[in-house]
């Protein structure tokens, strides 16, 4: 494997396998439209800067995700050379 070009295609598609592997879990989506409510009641109720404290976290905690995906992926994309090829 490759570990270079595995990661360059991730890298490049990382929306559409993700999307891919989701685009008929009901459940997932659900949990994402209760999220959405969540995030706009909590909007309502906190100041602005506590808001705009709460996406940088966020945004730490998709980029972390990204990452442990990534991995997951890689370590599968090896898995698969090693068992299959």
């Amino acid at each position: 494997m490759n570990k270079d070009v595995m990661t360059d295609y991730y890298r490049s598609n990382p929306k559409d396998i993700l999307n891919e592997q989701l685009a008929d879990d009901k459940p997932y989506h659900a949990l994402i439209q209760k999220k959405i409510a969540v995030e706009n009641t909590l909007r309502s109720l906190i100041s602005e800067e506590a808001w705009k404290h709460y996406l940088d976290l966020d945004a730490v905690c998709n980029e972390l995700e990204g990452i442990r995906l990534e991995a997951m992926y890689l370590a599968g994309a090896a898995d698969y050379e090693r068992f299959f090829k």
